[in-house]
């Protein structure tokens, strides 16, 4: 409720009668509904329409109305007819703004909501007008509360455990498959609400997603380097990320020397994160140390290093020379930089940090070391 009245407070700054919110059932996309209603939405895309006086949820189904109603903090719940959901969705969202007299409405629903809404939203919403205002729920979910920092803590937290299990089914002779199925179990047996994986190995590294170890049923041998990523969501539905480097045997001289760097890199960015100052700037103090260490050239492109994190698994502000936003306490940084090696190694970590008063706080405890089995 109080970050329902925090998007009024930006309502009435822009001069808007409602806001109309839409999310899809993807890890990056559905956190917004639940960071204003508490819902977590479980398979098909749904909106909510919050005004100045309430707020109401508009559900795929009977069924998803029922859950609503159990777990979701707006004021009324609708079920939108099946022929509006497939052929015309937004039809009795806009018809409810009209029912209320809205002659001005905010949009939040960007990349995440298919076509087929926003299409029947412009054709239905003659008469109102509409500003898109999906920045400014990103600014304001980019800073997490006490409550939140709390929950991302014990993501952290829990992504190291889920990590450790998994690294101890790891051995020559067996294949990845069988440690992600082992340790995805572990990890909702630890109460682990969804799950991410992605992995790969070889003998150079690289980086895959989990349908490609799927297909190649890879069987890890001696010689072998193998990513894991883990991005598992805890009880409350709050994100952590890992990215972990693993060497069966000893790791050639340059693999460890480019490791080092990217922690090097990952900490020069997290000095960089000073109240204040643009996001931005982690990206140049990443890409700097990078320069100075041989790994790119001064004139090549700043990349994007990485993101926040939260109900989504991933969220506004991008660490990239573009992001405008500005560091604030509390919020909440996936570091990642990368390499690419002349032989087509491409080596990255992930680690997470917390933007204080005073710097950056490392939440994570992960060693800054590819691990050796």
């Amino acid at each position: 409720i109080a970050r329902q009245q925090s998007l009024r407070r930006i309502m009435a700054e822009r001069g808007l009668d409602a806001v109309c919110i839409a999310g899809s059932a993807q890890l990056d996309t559905r956190g917004v509904l639940r960071y204003f209603t508490d819902y977590y939405l479980p398979v098909f895309e749904e909106y909510l329409l919050i005004t100045r006086e309430g707020s109401f949820f508009f559900a795929h189904d009977g069924c998803g109305a029922d859950y609503a109603k159990k777990f979701c903090a707006v004021d009324e719940i609708k079920i939108i007819p099946e022929a509006d959901y497939n052929f015309d969705p937004a039809k009795p969202v806009v018809n409810m703004l009209k029912e209320l007299g809205c002659k001005s409405a905010g949009t939040c629903w960007g990349r995440q909501v298919s076509a087929g809404f926003c299409n029947s939203f412009a054709k239905n919403a003659e008469g109102i007008s509409t500003e898109d205002v999906s920045m400014s729920v990103h600014r304001l979910r980019a800073v997490k509360s006490p409550a939140e920092i709390e929950l991302l803590r014990e993501a952290v937290k829990f992504n190291e455990k889920i990590l450790d299990f998994y690294v101890s089914q790891t051995a020559a002779g067996k294949t990845e498959l069988d440690a992600v199925n082992k340790a995805s179990l572990y990890a909702l047996e630890q109460g682990a609400e969804d799950l991410y994986w992605m992995t790969a190995s070889g003998k150079t590294p690289s980086l895959a997603y989990l349908a490609a170890s799927r297909q190649q049923k890879h069987v890890w041998q001696r010689g072998d380097y193998h990513y894991v990523v883990l991005e598992h969501s805890v009880p409350g539905g709050y994100y952590s990320e890992i990215t972990q480097l693993v060497s069966f045997g000893k790791p050639k001289k340059e693999y460890e020397e480019a490791y080092k760097a990217v922690t090097e890199a990952q900490k020069a960015a997290a000095s960089a994160a000073r109240t204040g100052e643009p996001v931005s700037k982690l990206a140049e103090a990443s890409h700097k140390v990078l320069c100075e260490l041989g790994y790119c050239a001064k004139e090549s492109p700043v990349p994007c290093i990485g993101h926040s994190q939260g109900l989504d698994a991933w969220e506004f502000p991008r660490i990239a020379a573009d992001e405008t936003m500005t560091v604030q306490p509390g919020m909440r940084f996936n570091i990642h930089p990368a390499v690419v090696l002349p032989d087509g190694a491409k080596i990255t970590s992930c680690q997470s940090w917390l933007a204080a008063e005073n710097g950056c706080e490392q939440l994570s405890s992960l060693s800054d070391e590819i691990i050796v089995l």
